[in-house]
């Protein structure tokens, strides 16, 4: 993977001089390589620098550019000056900042722009993407035992997704900056980001705050693209967005994919209900199975690739999207919930809330995960499970179809990917209130920001839901689904 890639680095000898579409900027003894489909912005201030690779968005004045944003930045006269200022940003990004006393490296919130890193011998090899680092290396994969077993798994691959728990990815050597963390590139440590939000808001004050945001970061949007799609499904996320987006519907394309499968039909039913009721410009895209020469591309640019049911997605941008594009993604939906508390309770009630076989691997990077983040959560009064949620889930598995789709001109992007927000809900809204069956928080939110909103049913149920509460299938899912995905092989 080159298109939309980053590659930082003190080794003197990596040059990407010789590759076609990259540029750089050289900041003391590092040096910043950016493809040029990449948004890249440099600020200095004396011996200060900061780099935003991809786009960033300040929702407070949605009229500012990336190169505002980082002149502001540059001038933080400490870590916690930064990190305060960068809470409230949204976007697309990783940020290198670079002073005297002070390099350190971070993404967004979700880590939609990821950040791999190796500390080599004495060198930092730091990329959106773990193998151009082995290709710029010129080093072949090396994945472990226990990860090769995975590889060999069809439940791990397509009902687990490549989710891996730990802080690697499928090289041994090379670890993934996980969301909520910096990467202190002089302490040669990550460390988790402290936060600045303020608890005991009034709910109403929350509320508020959200409705102002999400139309914030929809203006900035339609101030800086020309080319916005803007899926509608019959989730929750989508409304929320569609709700807040309704000011600039005229900037917006909607649309959904149709692949035929039972839950997208279903989701396409829901989606032409709600066009027709806020008389939105919609498209139904029918969308086949990926080619067989996509997928044999596709798979180039990654040392295990994944091939999902919405890969096909990524393929039809690709050949149908030619221009800088946003695609608005529903990230965030740990706001209403996803793992229960109760599943915390044991490192085997966890894996079974995640649908995990209690493999060494999984149980050790659990293990190590609750012990570094308790004391966090403790510390914030951050429910765990939506750390859980935030930091693995988010880091680990959601972040990978962003970059999946770097492939294409198309950025996907989730305007809930702010810290700032999220966390005020976290510290300031009950989980009852948030999580589902009732997502007060979300419904109160959608129907201040467009009535009618919550009045078109969520996810209805299909045949195959009344199915599968007439049979056991709780019981037998795990055989179901080995019998699907071997008879795919």
């Amino acid at each position: 993977m080159r298109r939309k890639q980053y590659f930082i680095t003190d080794d003197p000898t990596i040059d990407f001089a010789s590759e076609e579409g990259f540029s750089s900027y050289p900041i003391d003894t590092y040096t910043v390589f950016y493809h040029n489909d990449l948004e890249t912005t440099l600020a200095q201030c004396e011996d200060s620098y900061v780099v935003i690779l991809g786009f960033i968005l300040h929702p407070d004045t949605p009229e500012k550019t990336n190169q505002q944003i980082a002149d502001t930045l540059v001038r933080s006269t400490s870590e916690t000056h930064l990190f305060k200022s960068l809470e409230v940003l949204t976007g697309k990004f990783t940020i290198f900042f670079h002073s005297k006393t002070h390099k350190v490296l971070l993404t967004d919130f979700f880590s939609e722009r990821q950040l791999y890193y190796w500390k080599r011998a004495d060198h930092y090899y730091i990329s959106s993407s773990d193998k151009l680092i082995l290709d710029t290396l010129q080093l072949k994969p090396e994945i472990s035992q226990k990860k090769e077993v995975l590889i060999s798994s069809p439940l791990f691959l397509n009902i687990n997704e490549h989710w891996l728990l730990t802080e690697e990815d499928w090289d041994d050597r090379i670890k993934k900056l996980i969301p909520n963390h910096y990467l202190d590139i002089q302490k040669s440590k990550t460390i988790r980001l402290p936060i600045f939000v303020a608890h005991n808001l009034k709910e109403t004050d929350v509320i508020d705050a959200y409705k102002t945001y999400l139309q914030n970061v929809m203006k900035a949007l339609a101030l800086r693209y020309d080319s916005i799609y803007f899926p509608i499904t019959a989730g929750y996320d989508s409304r929320l967005l569609l709700a807040a987006s309704m000011p600039w519907k005229d900037k917006m394309k909607y649309y959904i994919f149709n692949s035929g499968k039972t839950y997208v039909v279903r989701d396409v039913k829901i989606a032409k209900k709600i066009a027709k009721k806020f008389q939105l410009p919609f498209e139904e895209i029918k969308v086949p199975g990926a080619s067989a020469s996509f997928k044999k591309e596709f798979a180039t640019h990654f040392i295990v690739p994944r091939f999902l049911s919405k890969t096909r997605n990524i393929a039809w941008f690709k050949k149908h999207i030619n221009t800088p594009t946003i695609n608005i993604a529903g990230g965030g939906g740990n706001l209403k919930g996803v793992y229960d508390r109760e599943a915390f309770s044991s490192i085997e009630a966890l894996c079974k809330a995640i649908e995990y076989d209690m493999l060494p691997i999984h149980k050790q990077a659990l293990e190590k995960w609750l012990k570094e983040a308790k004391p966090y959560a403790e510390k914030y009064k951050i429910p765990l499970n939506d750390l859980f949620f935030q930091e693995l889930r988010m880091g680990k598995w959601a972040s990978k179809m962003y970059h999946e789709a770097d492939i294409t001109p198309v950025e996907y992007y989730s305007p809930l990917n702010s810290r700032h927000i999220m966390y005020m809900a976290f510290l300031n809204i009950p989980e009852s209130q948030r999580h589902m069956p009732d997502a007060t928080l979300f419904k109160t939110v959608m129907e201040e920001l467009l009535p009618g909103t919550t009045k078109i049913p969520f996810n209805p149920k299909t045949w195959r839901d009344y199915v599968k509460s007439i049979i056991p299938y709780q019981h037998i899912k795990k055989q179901v689904r080995l019998l699907r995905y071997r008879k795919k092989e």
